[in-house]
């Protein structure tokens, strides 16, 4: 049986989050809840994209409950039942996200860098920069991505209220085919809250949380100590080839230097199928 060839060091397909993911621990000691939150936040952000793709596929479906509606004068909604119940999971998944960043921001500043003032709280640490409230040894870069992130409040609101609370509804506007959310839970200025267009706003979110998790990791990123750390290459023919890389050399498949030359170049071992493109391979001793 011919084994495939899976390809894993691609650093210039990586987003600030994976790559601080692959090097962070040659400088911080993080705790096991703090290593799963710095996978947490980039799996929680996956989910919601995921999700997201499923809403889109559900929307349709919505044309049978107004066809239920239209021959029965009644409708169980059961189509916009579903939808809505996607839709407050992707905004669960992405405050998840968010929350597992500050997690790692927190753990960071308190048992690595030992600084002072730093709630262990996503909407504390949120408000207390918002307020200016943060001590000055609290990173600038951080308190940029923390006070730049206008949707956070009312994105805050709507998570606190689906999580402790109740739940919404999704209505499609049968000209438009735009789908609205509306939640009689949460009022502003004694009016219920409703999102005219619900995907326009997930989209708005996504790129809010996307904006802020990049922010964030690339100046955790940019802390790191600039030493060789073994990354995997991929896995060919059945076996693990690896590299040593710097944080600085993680910008393509050419970083770093081959860890494995020796045993590529044994006679018992299959050639690396990049061997003879590879500038790490050439670089190793």
């Amino acid at each position: 049986m011919k084994l495939s060839n899976v390809r894993i060091y691609a650093p210039e397909q990586w987003g600030t989050l994976e790559k601080f993911s692959k090097f962070y621990g040659s400088t911080f000691v993080l705790s096991n809840t703090g290593k799963r939150c710095v996978s947490g936040a980039q799996n929680h952000f996956n989910k919601a994209s995921t999700l997201c793709n499923l809403a889109q596929k559900l929307t349709p479906n919505m044309e049978l409950d107004d066809k239920e509606l239209d021959e029965k004068g009644y409708s169980h909604a059961a189509n916009a039942s579903e939808l809505s119940a996607v839709i407050e999971s992707i905004l669960l998944e992405l405050y998840s996200s968010v929350d597992c960043a500050r997690k790692v921001v927190t753990e960071i500043c308190q048992k690595e860098w030992k600084l002072q003032g730093v709630p262990d709280s996503t909407r504390k640490l949120f408000k207390k920069v918002k307020d200016g409230e943060m001590p000055t040894t609290f990173p600038g870069e951080l308190k940029i991505a923390i006070s730049e992130a206008a949707w956070y409040e009312e994105f805050r609101i709507i998570r606190d209220e689906l999580t402790h609370q109740d739940a919404g509804l999704c209505h499609r506007n049968r000209e438009t085919n735009i789908v609205s959310y509306m939640h009689s839970g949460i009022t502003s200025h004694g009016r219920i809250l409703v999102i005219e267009d619900i995907f326009k706003y997930i989209n708005d979110v996504f790129d809010g949380v996307n904006q802020f998790l990049g922010r964030v990791f690339a100046y955790l990123y940019s802390t790191l100590k600039d030493e060789p750390v073994r990354q995997i290459c991929g896995i060919f023919q059945g076996r693990a080839y690896s590299r040593f890389v710097r944080p600085s050399e993680a910008i393509d498949f050419d970083g770093g230097v081959c860890a494995v030359k020796e045993a590529i170049l044994s006679e018992e071992n299959p050639d690396c199928p990049f061997m003879s493109t590879c500038k790490a391979f050439e670089k190793a001793c």
